[in-house]
């Protein structure tokens, strides 16, 4: 059994997303259990969403060119029970 480096996968993985060949004959190709592969290729996909940033990216209002006269309102209920409400009305 062969034991690869974080690297060594990312390697792997990126090399199989630009190749013509599926899953199957990559891995295949290079001895690799395909099991290990969708696994590996999970892990880096989570780690990556992990690590995206966790905050709210500001809107300059100022900049929009007209004013949304629209009238709306939202309300969400969440599975423990809150309840959040969103309008126009100030």
């Amino acid at each position: 059994m062969t034991r690869r480096t974080s690297e060594e996968w990312q390697r792997l993985i990126d090399e199989q997303a630009v190749s013509e060949m599926t899953i199957q004959q990559f891995c295949q190709s290079r001895n690799i259990n395909q099991s290990t592969f969708y696994l590996q290729r999970k892990k880096r996909s989570d780690s990556h969403l992990a690590q995206a940033p966790s905050q709210w990216l500001p809107i300059d209002t100022k900049s929009m060119a007209l004013p949304d006269t629209r009238q709306w309102q939202i309300e969400l209920t969440l599975p423990n029970g809150v309840v959040l409400n969103m309008s126009t009305d100030g």
